[in-house]
């Protein structure tokens, strides 16, 4: 006599479930940091022809190794020589940044469409330096700021 086999056959789904369900919250995690993560960003030199480029002041400003801080405003039709390139010295090997501020502030005042300024840093300008130099000039008025790659 032999023995039939049975037909029937049953799958566990509970390892299954359980891996779905880690799948599906290891995704919604992901999504959620997908958005969280997200920086909008623009060239702001460069990224279109020179043709259709409108010419607008740019302040150029200029980080040297002793701490003295040159600004050279470009394509401004208004300005005085004395103000399109002006030096701010040091103080005791230090930024000034109060001298900053005012030079970035009566530059606005002369020139108001100007509200772009890029800075140019030396490579052994301390990061410090930057960002303090960067927070003054925002605060006079130029608020589209970059920096330059050396």
């Amino acid at each position: 006599m032999k023995h039939k086999k049975h037909l029937d056959f049953e799958l566990n789904l509970i390892p299954f479930i359980d891996l779905l369900s880690t799948c599906i919250c290891f995704l919604l995690i992901t999504a959620v940091w997908m958005q969280v993560g997200s920086l909008n960003v623009k060239q702001a030199v460069g990224g279109q022809p020179a043709a259709e480029t409108e010419k607008k002041p740019t302040a150029w400003i200029y980080m040297e190794k002793d701490g003295s801080v040159t600004f050279d405003v470009k394509d401004s039709q208004t300005l005085r020589a004395d103000l399109r390139k002006s030096t701010v010295p040091a103080k005791a090997g230090k930024l000034d940044l109060e001298t900053v501020n005012k030079l970035a502030a009566d530059l606005r005042t002369v020139e108001p469409s100007l509200k772009t300024a890029l800075i140019q840093p030396k490579a052994e300008t301390s990061y410090e330096d930057i960002i303090s130099l960067m927070d003054t000039v925002k605060k006079a008025g130029l608020g589209d700021l970059g920096v330059v790659p050396l």
